[in-house]
């Protein structure tokens, strides 16, 4: 929805969350949170949404990379 209005999701219990970020010094956290305002207007590059199985909270991680490593892929070695 970044093009006419701020990143939202929703989960699998159809409840809505807004992407938010907050500055710590050097460091960006990304969160997720039912109020609308002031909410980012897409997803950071690099990053995709997850959702929790339990509690079905959103969260942001880093994209897993597809790249083989050593004959393995990353996904498979853990």
């Amino acid at each position: 929805m970044g093009l006419f209005g701020p990143f939202v999701y929703e989960n699998r219990k159809k409840e809505k969350y807004w992407l938010h970020s907050k500055q710590r010094g050097k460091i960006t956290l990304y969160f997720f949170s039912k109020n609308p305002i002031g909410a980012l207007p897409s997803i950071p590059k690099g990053f995709e949404v997850v959702e929790n199985k339990r509690s079905g909270m959103p969260y942001l991680r880093r994209k897993k990379s597809g790249f083989f490593l050593f004959g393995k892929r990353e996904e498979e070695k853990k």
